[in-house]
């Protein structure tokens, strides 16, 4: 009879991705995983096989992770366009360093180099930039953006905005991030926005 696993994957993957903003791809160890989880080695060898394992197992879970996080924050909002700005904020709330997102940058790397990780990045550029269109369209129906918007191209360039604020940031540590990026956000948005009245 097989031992019930005490630590599921998940635990392990959300511990994959502290080490790697911490430590960054190259410096990424099973045992550092591990410790952080009270696995040893081995057994992180026997779910995920390798190292890079691991790295394709964090990075599948990446357009979940999205997701999940959107319709989190639709139940904090019934704006779309506050639910928009609401995962934004909420998906670079942990990061309180800039070396945070320089250690991702290494990640980028791989995403490019690697066929297997960039399937999968590609996958998670595709859940942000499918649910910023969905929260356009809802904007859009609700009065808020203007209904000529393009809104392909729109969410297009929320990723881009997002992807280059972070990046931005990590050299110029501009005010807090979450300033930073609420910032860009808002002057992307503002030429697409409905005016509001005013009395």
């Amino acid at each position: 009879m097989a031992r019930p696993r005490l630590v599921g994957d998940d635990a392990i993957l959300a511990a994959t991705r502290q080490v790697l903003a911490e430590l960054g791809p190259a410096k990424l160890t099973l045992a550092a995983v591990g410790a952080r989880v009270g696995l040893a080695p081995p057994t992180l060898m026997q779910r995920f096989g390798n190292k890079r394992g691991l790295l394709l197992a964090s990075a599948a879970q990446a357009p979940l992770l999205v997701l999940r996080a959107v319709e989190e924050a639709e139940t904090r909002n019934t704006s779309p366009l506050a639910t928009l700005r609401d995962f934004a904020l909420s998906a670079v709330a942990h990061i309180k360093q800039r070396e945070e997102l320089g250690n991702g940058l290494g990640f980028l790397q791989l995403d490019v180099t690697d066929p297997e990780l960039r399937q999968h990045a590609v996958a998670h550029s595709a859940a942000i930039v499918d649910s910023c269109a969905r929260l356009y369209r809802a904007a859009q129906d609700a009065g808020e953006l203007l209904p000529h918007t393009d809104v392909p191209a729109l969410a297009r360039h929320t990723l881009v905005c997002f992807n280059g604020a972070l990046q931005v940031w990590a050299v110029n540590g501009w005010g807090s991030l979450t300033e930073f990026l609420t910032e860009q956000l808002d002057l992307m948005l503002a030429p697409y926005k409905v005016p509001r009245a005013t009395t």
